[in-house]
């Protein structure tokens, strides 16, 4: 089985949620025995190396990568691609959800990259290269089309539509009612429909009347870097560019770190996370209770194990219930004890003061946050059962099983390569680390 896996980012290095997650599903993927190969197909923002291409390859076997292929996955930052997105919004009604993905640069590289091969499933990583199903079908009739759903989408227009007033709500609600039909469409329109948990299945269920599958995320136990810290560190690791968590941190430093800080004065915080924009000299522009005393920025830190190896427990709050926070299993698979919110703990089935503390207010936050940090038995006790957790519902094996349903193997089944039905199949060096031709 030959599949081809489209993404709207290159996944590597695995640094946030959404990434983590689709590297796990790639490793699900690649651990099947009957699949041969995966050809990955994606999109950046920056200038991707050989060596970040070579190192993703080495940590999913089976996997070759077309050559990267530039378009804005933050808009907004690229301003010149605007205009285009009103005009797709304005002439052609498409949603922004959609509209910012329409490129013809990437269309022709995908029809470059597609010509002449043949494949037996298309994994699409997201909404995002959703948007090219139509071109996918006209190329490769007759495949099998996964989509791979992080989140029910729409519910974030809904979200924002609920929290804006007048001529602005009208517009927000307007707009959540196009993405909402986008999203029922495409999950209509592709064969199979992957969630990341039942509440995700849920409402995917809901909007479209689709039998998603369940694929939990695969998380294993991961050695801890040192022992267990004895004093009051706190770190945070999340995309600040999302707004979920950026709502959670900005929440945490107002109306909780203060009253941390109250009680423990030696407490410090170690905020770690991309997507802020950054000043002349490279540094995060963050709002002023983001850098109140105690709390350093630290930006993207690739070694997120050494960060989790000097704190005592790890905050993850959350506004926004969209998908899993896999944040919180990270953070379980390093051993450190999390406190969150109600919205960060929502599609994992864990229980307050069991697995994590689950709290939504300030003063209760950071209750929890000094007991972490003051209690090493406490510590200890989550710890251990975040662990089980872990243990007990992600796995590798129950995800491969859900990935072989998905791509169309059945149940220890097998689907025919197109090899077996005499179609042609390239060699390994068809694409390489650097180009795709």
């Amino acid at each position: 089985m030959r599949v081809l896996h489209l993404s709207a980012d290159f996944l590597w290095p695995a640094g946030d949620g959404g990434r983590l997650r689709s590297v796990a599903q790639l490793r699900a993927l690649s651990s099947l025995p009957e699949v041969e190969r995966i050809d990955m197909f994606c999109l950046c923002e920056e200038e991707i190396s050989a060596e970040r291409r070579a190192e993703l390859m080495r940590e999913i076997p089976k996997l070759a990568i077309f050559e990267p292929v530039f378009h804005p996955v933050h808009l907004f930052r690229h301003r010149r691609y605007v205009p285009r997105v009103v005009l797709l919004r304005a002439v052609r009604g498409i949603p922004y959800m959609a509209a910012k993905w329409d490129s013809p640069a990437v269309r022709a590289a995908l029809r470059r990259a597609l010509a002449g091969r043949t494949f037996d499933v298309v994994w699409v990583n997201g909404l995002g290269m959703a948007y090219y199903l139509p071109l996918i079908r006209e190329i490769l009739p007759g495949v099998r089309v996964v989509l791979d759903q992080h989140n029910v989408e729409s519910d974030r227009f809904a979200e924002f539509a609920r929290r804006q007033r007048g001529l602005r709500r009208l517009v927000a609600d307007a707009e959540w009612r196009l993405a909402r039909k986008y999203e029922r469409d495409l999950l209509r329109e592709v064969d199979a429909v992957g969630a990341i948990s039942e509440s995700d299945a849920r409402g995917l269920r809901e909007l479209a009347g689709v039998d998603p599958q369940i694929v939990r995320q695969i998380v294993s136990i991961a050695p801890r870097v040192g022992s267990d810290v004895d004093a009051p560190r706190i770190c945070y690791a999340g995309k600040l560019s999302w707004e979920p968590n950026a709502r959670g941190v900005d929440w945490f430093c107002r109306e909780v770190w203060p009253l941390v800080r109250a009680r423990l004065p030696d407490a410090t915080l170690e905020l770690c996370g991309a997507g802020l924009p950054t000043d002349a000299r490279g540094q995060q522009i963050a709002p002023p209770a983001w850098r109140a005393s105690g709390i350093t920025m630290l930006g993207f830190i690739s070694d997120m194990p050494s960060v989790y190896g000097r704190s005592a427990a790890m905050i993850a709050p959350l506004f926004g219930a969209f998908g899993i926070s896999v944040k919180l299993l990270e953070a379980f698979r390093h051993g450190i004890p999390v406190v969150t919110t109600p919205d960060g703990a929502w599609g994992l089935e864990i229980e307050t003061g069991r697995e994590a503390y689950i709290e939504s207010e300030p003063a209760a936050f950071a209750a929890r946050v000094v007991e972490l940090a003051t209690s090493p038995a406490t510590r200890a006790r989550l710890r251990a059962a975040a662990y089980a957790f872990l243990d007990q519902r992600h796995g590798l094996l129950a995800a491969q099983a859900a990935v072989r349903q998905l791509v169309g193997g059945g149940e220890g089944g097998r689907m025919p390569s197109n090899a077996e039905h005499g179609a042609p199949v390239n060699a390994k060096n068809d694409i390489v680390s650097t180009s795709a031709t």
